[in-house]
This record gives C-alpha cells, structure tokens and sequence, in this order.
C-alpha cells in the first residue's frame, strides 16, 4: 500500500469536498495525510475520525508574494522530506504549482486536481501569463491532471499548461455523498434558495433582481439566499442585500455551516453563477432530489439536463432567470418530476463514491 498526501489550499474543504476521497483511499489500505491550511479547529478531529493524518502547512492562500512564495516551495520541500509520500494529490491553485514545483524536486511523484479556474486565469493581462507560465512548469511533472468540465480543460490545453493530453483525466467534479445528502419530501409551496459567497461572479445581483421579478408575480413563493459576506473585490455590498430584504424580495438567511434544514425547504435550487469548476451546492440540492435552475456557463451546465431535472438560463440575464423561476413557481408537478430526475442524476453521474474510484484508479491506488 502507499502513503499519500493529499495537499489542499483551505483546510475546511477537506470536509467538505474531498471527506468522501480520503475515507476511500484509506478504506483501499493506503497511509493517508492531509495537508492544508489550518484555519479551522473541525478539521483535526474530523480526520482522525477518517483515519487520516493532519498536517497543517500555514500559507496565503489568496495572493501571489514572489518573495514568500519562494519561501512556501522551501517548506513544501521539507513537509514532502519529513512525510516520505509515495504519491502527492494537489488542489487549487497555489498547492498545484506550487507542489508541482516542490514534488519535483524532491523526485515524488505527483497529480493536480483543477477544481475550477479562478480570476487570474479567467481574465487577460500580465497575471494570467505569469499563471499559466507556472502552471505549465508544475504540469510537466504532475503525471495526472484531473479537470470537472471541458471547457477548462480546453483552455488550458490550448494555453499550453498541459503539453501532453495523455495526462488529462476528467471526473464529474468532486462528486456528492448520497448517503450525507439523501432524497427528502418537498415543501408544497414554490420555495428558491440560493447559497453561495456573496460575489458579482456568483450572480447574486441577478438573483436579487429576478426575486423582485418572482415575488410581483407569485407573492405566495419564497426565495431565500444565504452566503457569507465577501469584502474582496467583485463582492457584493450587505447594503444591497439588506434593501433587497426590506423590500420583500428575498429572506436573507446568512452563512450556513449545515445547508440541510435550507435545503429541505427548498423545492427549487438556484446558483446564476458566472463559472464553476463543478458547483457543490448545486450538487448536494440535486442528490436532496430538488429542480435546479442554473446558468449554460462552464461547470454550471454539466450538471442540468435542461428541460429535464432543471433549467439553463442564459449568463447575467435576470429576465430570464427570473421567467425561468416564475415558470416553476406556476407548476408543482413539474417540480416534482425534475426532483426525481435530480436525484437520478446525482446517482449515475455525481455519486462521490465512483469519482474517487476513478481517481484511484488512474493513480494505481
């Protein structure tokens, strides 16, 4: 059996995203470390409860400091020293150059997972250059590069970070645990939710816009958003959430640590967001057996079969996104029957359980 360490760039997404990953590597008789930053007391315990052992590695996540960055390769290197893995697993952006760069160094072999492209390679200019420049070099030692959806796996093949298309191996984003997120009744009335960080690129003012829309024309529907206030650039302002609310088009519910009590009052998930690698949210509403309406954009289209479990609307349009829920709103049959098929779905195509098995499988785990 192997070690392997499993490199992440925010600590709680390991319980979040990759829980169903780790149980299956240590259920196949592999050693299993988790490296991340150490943000979040939950995380220790959880993994000593997988089996898992924690090694938290402190770093900024979030912005690009040449000078320390040089200095978080240097720790890298001695963190893969001291843990002797057989296989390196990164994920997102800073692990997967960064790790690349180190495993690299140190002879281990490794493999990145591209969860979704951030802003830096979304939007042209000099940092999208230097960005993919460096994840080139990663690449060219990372033996597997894992992708969720085609359009940023073509991407980076026609910017020449993945050379060699042998190495591309594509997962239906990180999956969803059916067993966490089971199929639950719906509520009688038409009910919206949308979770997600409070950002322009999640479609947050789209989805204000078009729950004034809603309400005006079904009063009796309930649309709720929830989501943690993001200061960054590209966040949208409390004060417009707050006169969304006043005015009565939304309840603003805040951050959610447990999305299930939300997710049963739902009958129809909404994310209008920009791009994704493959979004959890939606994932989790569809395994719960809820419509889903959601954008034709990348990672957000692979997850609506349109017409079927759900609807596509086109990109920062709330017109139609707000058509597109007043149509739902006005049909409680359709609603019912795209929750079966959310559910179908979430089992054929998004089980948690079958995307680590095609992960350990092309790694020889």
């Amino acid at each position: 059996m192997s070690r392997v360490l499993l490199f992440g760039g925010f600590a709680p997404s390991l319980i979040l995203f990759r829980a169903p990953l780790l149980r299956a590597l240590v259920e196949a008789g592999h050693e299993v470390i988790a490296a991340a930053p150490d943000e979040d007391p939950r995380v220790p315990e959880a993994m000593e409860s997988m089996g898992v052992r924690w090694y938290p590695i402190n770093f900024e996540r979030n912005r690009v400091q040449p000078a320390r960055d040089l200095l978080f390769v240097r720790r890298i290197r001695r963190m893969l020293r001291e843990l002797k893995p057989d296989r390196l697993l990164c994920y997102t952006i800073k692990p997967n150059i960064y790790g690349g760069w180190a495993a690299q160094a140190e002879g281990v072999p490794s493999a990145a997972m591209v969860t979704g492209l951030g802003t830096v390679f979304m939007n042209h200019g000099w940092r999208r250059t230097v960005a993919i420049r460096m994840f080139r070099r990663a690449c060219r030692h990372h033996d597997h590069v894992f992708f969720q959806n085609t359009d940023d796996r073509d991407d980076m093949i026609n910017a020449g970070v993945v050379e060699d298309s042998s190495r591309i191996v594509m997962t239906a984003g990180s999956g969803v645990d059916l067993d966490l997120f089971p199929m639950r009744p719906l509520p009688d009335k038409p009910s919206f939710l949308m979770l997600a960080r409070l950002l322009q690129a999640k479609g947050v003012r789209e989805f204000l816009e078009a729950a004034a829309m809603v309400k005006a024309e079904c009063p009796d529907a309930e649309i709720r958003l929830g989501g943690m206030e993001d200061p960054g650039s590209g966040g949208v302002p409390m004060t417009e959430i707050t006169a969304a609310e006043r005015a009565g088009a939304i309840e603003y519910i805040g951050h959610l640590d447990d999305v299930h009590q939300a997710l049963d009052a739902c009958s129809v998930y909404v994310l209008p967001s920009w791009h994704e690698g493959t979004p959890r949210s939606v994932l989790e509403a569809m395994a719960t057996g809820r419509a889903i309406i959601t954008t034709d954009a990348r990672g957000c289209r692979e997850t609506v079969e349109d017409g079927v479990n759900g609807l596509l609307v086109p990109l920062r349009s709330p017109a139609d996104l707000g058509q597109a829920m007043i149509s739902l709103a006005a049909d409680s049959n359709r609603r019912a029957a795209m929750a079966q098929a959310s559910r179908r779905r979430a089992e054929e195509v998004f089980d948690a359980r079958e995307v680590a098995r095609v992960m350990m499988k092309a790694l020889s785990l």
